[in-house]
């Protein structure tokens, strides 16, 4: 028996994403931010007050962790989530099971709010697992099953799905989740074309762009790959779910905000050519360093170009316009590092478009032993940086010292010390911080006489 024969799609997507979700759990911790707090608290604010404003969480942000205030919106005396909200929506259903019990027990605000740090995690790590396992067989789309199973692999555990996606509630899990849900209708589209398949594709962008409003690049260069591809008449099924998306999305900021945009908007002005060679090759944020394997990304998209069918091909006109973009774009916003986070987390939303486009290197790679063996040392120091991230990162403290690294962006050039030399140096944190456990139990309503004992206290 064949080693494809063996290799049951679903029975693989399955066990794939088991993995990836033990994985990305198995350092015990929620590497929270305050750019994720307000999306930790909305689906519960949703389930047990049914609203979107976030008034019984935010006097307990204001008292336990205030710098983390900034993530909200103050509008009419209620507090509201300063970013888009598709994200803790799309992850609401996650949270009923521990909304049913906090209603029928009458927690109070702080119990509630303890709990919320955990399905933080545990929410953002099934998101991100079931992007893995999505991806997986979207590569069986294009390609063999063992170079498949090995993209998926470096998808999941070999760029910032696995520090940053898996971690928290960003924007970003959600964002891979519905950008390769819409690339594998696009897909199967052009496989054999369907009103049903380009309608989910469209609805897949409407739910990208939810989630992260910047993800309008990626529905422009969907449709540009339609269009090439000869979908003009088919044109309207796609936009039909991006429509019936923003209208409601349009109304709440309009109303939060004032502005369509919701509380994004503006502000690229900075330094293009700065910019892009800081997401590509700083020590502290760039994508080469922290993710090599997407070097063979570049002879992926190559090749595809050479054999002549990259024009016809909506996937690969898709991919190579959204990171394009996403990078000229990114490349002009002032803060390209994208503040206090681990690697280049403002790239992350690429990083399906990025995996599919290093495919037929991949392929031809494996034909030659010196290539072979040098895209295997890149999967494996890619993956390896990512672990740094997932169980070290924020031991250093790197962001914060010597100085905020807003204050100092000089030292996201500082190859001597960055934050994968620091946090290897600073070694792992597994479990919670004990500085803020005893707090936890309390909060839990637990006994804070014993507490697990941690290999090494964040420094």
């Amino acid at each position: 028996m064949t080693f494809e024969r063996c290799l049951r799609p679903r029975r693989v997507a399955l066990l794939l994403f088991l993995a990836a979700f033990t994985v990305y759990n198995a350092n015990l911790q929620r590497i929270a931010s305050g750019d994720t707090a307000a999306a930790s608290f909305l689906p519960l604010s949703v389930l047990l007050d049914g609203s979107l404003a976030l008034d019984r969480f935010y006097p307990y942000v204001l008292e336990r962790t205030p710098q983390h205030a900034r993530g909200f919106q103050i509008k009419d005396g209620h507090a509201y989530s300063g970013y888009p909200i598709g994200a803790p929506v799309l992850v609401t259903p996650l949270y009923a099971p521990v909304a049913l019990a906090a209603k029928l027990q009458q927690w109070d605000t702080p119990r509630v709010a303890a709990v919320a740090a955990i399905l933080e995690k545990l929410s953002a790590s099934v998101v991100a697992a079931l992007s893995a396992a999505l991806f997986y067989l979207l590569c069986l789309r294009l390609t063999a099953p063992r170079f498949a199973l090995l993209a998926a692999l470096a998808y999941a555990f070999g760029t910032s799905t696995w520090s940053i996606s898996s971690q928290a509630l960003w924007q970003h899990g959600p964002s891979q989740l519905a950008v390769t849900a819409a690339l594998y209708w696009l897909t199967a589209w052009r496989e054999q074309p369907s009103a049903r398949a380009l309608l989910l594709c469209g609805l897949g962008c409407g739910a990208a762009i939810a989630v992260r409003p910047t993800n309008l690049l990626f529905l422009g260069a969907v449709l540009v790959a339609v269009l090439a591809a000869g979908g003009l008449r088919q044109l309207w099924l796609l936009l039909a779910g991006p429509a019936a998306i923003a209208a409601p999305l349009l109304a709440y900021n309009l109303y939060v905000f004032g502005a369509p945009g919701g509380g994004y908007g503006g502000g690229f002005t900075g330094d293009p050519w700065q910019g892009l060679a800081g997401l590509l090759f700083s020590p502290a944020r760039g994508l080469f360093v922290y993710t090599p394997v997407t070097l063979f990304s570049i002879a992926g998209a190559l090749l595809w170009a050479k054999s002549g069918r990259s024009w016809s091909s909506p996937l690969f006109l898709s991919c190579s316009l959204f990171t394009a973009l996403s990078l000229a774009l990114l490349s002009k916003w002032p803060i390209w590092w994208g503040g206090h986070c681990y690697g280049p987390r403002l790239l992350t939303d690429i990083a399906p478009c990025l995996i599919l486009l290093m495919i037929p290197a991949v392929e031809t790679a494996w034909r030659h032993l010196t290539w072979k063996t040098t895209f295997l040392a890149a999967l494996l120091f890619s993956v390896g940086i990512q672990c740094v991230g997932a169980f070290c990162y924020p031991n250093s403290l790197w962001d914060e010292r010597p100085a905020p690294i807003g204050e100092s962006p000089w030292r996201l050039w500082d190859w001597c010390d960055n934050p994968v030399v620091r946090s290897i140096k600073a070694g792992p944190r597994l479990g919670p911080d004990p500085a803020t456990l005893p707090g936890l139990w309390r909060d839990l309503g637990l006994s804070a006489t014993w507490t697990p004992r941690f290999s090494k206290e964040r420094r």
